[in-house]
């Protein structure tokens, strides 16, 4: 697994409407990261100063030298749009981060990306005093989709929360979806919604589902979000395969036992003795499905044990355990 690089976003600008590209918007992320050591809750800030920012080109994992031309001519000129209105104050307005940009490298190699911040926006940048969400920059690069990252970002925000509740109104300004774009919700939720949550399942431990919130008539105006940690709704869905497992075994026939013995114990390198001590006892029995579910859930995410023999031998305690088996012990196949 990649060793996580943590970037710290304020929540008010993680909140606004941006209009970066993919790459553009990795050019803003790493500007962030970079400003990490200068980031605090409460800062005295120079208004009429600009920052300048410099961070290895290497890390955009761009090779394309155009396609880092063309999103720094156009980064100089995207907007951060953000509204703050309120039932009794109207306050929106507009502003553009980032005054200058520019690419050096030293005969192809050593490649640098130099960048300033406008003035007006360092507050966006450094100040963390009204909250900050914390992501994985090197899942975010992973990432194919602009939507999905901003999904990633918006989500990550009410992790701890575990939901959130949002308009489709303001969620597709976050989006900064165009007012015609996937304006039908059947569209928006395949494009948007269902791609998004297998990117970010994929590369980001992160995973959402979400339900209709509000409607008005037949139109879906609301949506809520639940959110958790891939790890955990791993663990869920494999907690409810175990207990479906269990329940599908005690309704099966002595035979039909039989074959799920022949058939589970042909991936272990267990003796008679053990088998028959697993196979004599239904929490045994039960504990043992557990574990190899376990297991080949391991092997599926890539996280194999060593020797699966000794690894499921380890977790029932068999280990430890002298198999004498009395003779009036009842065989589960029987």
């Amino acid at each position: 697994m990649k060793k996580k690089e943590i970037v710290r976003v304020s929540n008010v600008l993680n909140f606004t409407r941006q209009e970066f590209s993919t790459l553009e918007k990795h050019i803003y992320l790493f500007t962030i990261l970079t400003l990490k050591e200068h980031q605090g809750l409460n800062l005295e800030l120079n208004l009429n100063e600009t920052i300048q920012v410099e961070f290895s080109a290497s890390v955009l994992k761009e090779t394309n030298r155009e396609r880092i031309k063309e999103a720094l001519d156009k980064i100089t000129s995207k907007k951060i749009h953000f509204d703050n209105s309120t039932k009794g104050k109207e306050y929106f307005g507009y502003i553009v981060p980032f005054s200058y940009a520019n690419y050096s490298a030293v005969n192809g190699r050593e490649s640098s990306i130099c960048i300033d911040i406008n003035s007006r926006a360092k507050k966006l940048f450094l100040e963390l005093a009204n909250g900050y969400t914390t992501m994985d920059i090197k899942a975010i690069i992973s990432l194919k989709s602009n939507y999905s990252i901003r999904m990633y970002e918006l989500i990550s925000q009410y992790l701890n929360q575990g939901s959130w509740t949002v308009s489709i109104e303001n969620l597709r300004s976050l989006l900064n979806l165009e007012h015609t774009k996937y304006k039908n919700y059947g569209m928006f939720e395949k494009r948007i919604l269902l791609y998004s949550q297998k990117e970010l399942w994929e590369h980001c431990n992160l995973h959402f589902e979400w339900e209709i919130a509000e409607k008005r008539g037949k139109k879906i105006t609301g949506l809520t979000f639940h959110i958790k940690e891939r790890d955990k709704q791993e663990r869920i869905e494999l907690s409810e395969e175990i207990k479906q497992t269990i329940d599908y075994v005690k309704s099966l026939s002595p035979i039909q036992v039989a074959n799920t013995y022949n058939m589970i114990t042909s991936k272990y390198n267990l003796s008679q003795k053990q088998a028959d001590y697993i196979f004599t006892d239904n929490n045994r029995l039960n504990e043992f499905i557990r574990v190899d579910l376990i297991i080949e859930d391991k092997i599926a995410r890539g996280k194999a044990p060593t020797d699966r023999t000794k690894y499921l031998a380890k977790s029932l305690g068999l280990d430890k355990v002298k198999f004498t088996i009395s003779k009036n012990s009842e065989n589960l196949f029987e």
